[in-house]
């Protein structure tokens, strides 16, 4: 394990909040300490003794929000939650990914697809590999069509795998007609989307081009 992983490690388990705790533990005893020596209607030896466990106590609190904040923060800033949930992560795959062995890692992908019915991320890697890596477009459109199906999915993750769809059709496939079919589906369920705009944009620039 390295070092950046046991310190996550020990963040988990607590170890931030126990920090925390103990410095504002110290801090409201020594606080507790000072006021009871002079006006405190609480016991002198009893008053340090609640601040420093009041303080521990908000130390561990505060602590457990740091972790959970930090980790919706991480999340949101690599994957925003609004693009659906991502395939939890599967480092063999990456490492199949990493080596270059793209056949086996879209396999793998599929195979959690589906164990987890209700996840597109595992179909939009699928889609990605097989029309990056192994010139398989028509797969590709397969796999993203499926993807954006899925029931729940979120609207940014359905317009993304739409322009991928469009970007394949109008690219490697050679489709102009079932693209411009993807273009003007696109304008009607979102018509107010940015992807829209282009999606408009295209549609004139081939309706001219046919002209």
């Amino acid at each position: 394990m390295s070092q950046s992983e046991r310190y996550v490690s020990w963040v988990q388990r607590g170890g931030l909040g126990t920090v925390i705790g103990a410095v504002l533990g110290a801090f409201f005893f020594a606080a507790a300490w000072s006021v009871a020596g002079r006006q405190s209607h609480v016991p002198f030896i009893l008053a340090p003794v609640i601040g420093g466990v009041a303080g521990f106590a908000a130390g561990k609190v505060i602590g457990t929000y740091v972790v959970h904040g930090s980790g919706e923060a991480a999340r949101a800033f690599t994957l925003p939650a609004t693009t659906g949930f991502y395939a939890n992560e599967h480092s063999e795959i990456d490492t199949l990914e990493a080596r270059g062995d793209f056949k086996a890692a879209v396999a793998a992908w599929e195979a959690v697809a589906v164990a987890e019915p209700a996840n597109p991320w595992p179909l939009v890697r699928s889609a990605e590999l097989l029309a990056r890596e192994l010139g398989e477009p028509a797969l590709a459109v397969e796999r993203f069509r499926l993807a954006r199906s899925l029931p729940g999915v979120k609207p940014e993750l359905e317009r993304y795998a739409s322009q991928k769809i469009i970007d394949l059709l109008l690219g490697p496939l050679a489709e102009r007609g079932r693209a411009m079919v993807e273009l003007r589906m696109l304008i009607d369920r979102h018509p107010a989307s940015r992807e829209a705009e282009g999606a408009r944009a295209a549609l004139r620039n081939l309706k001219a081009e046919n002209a």
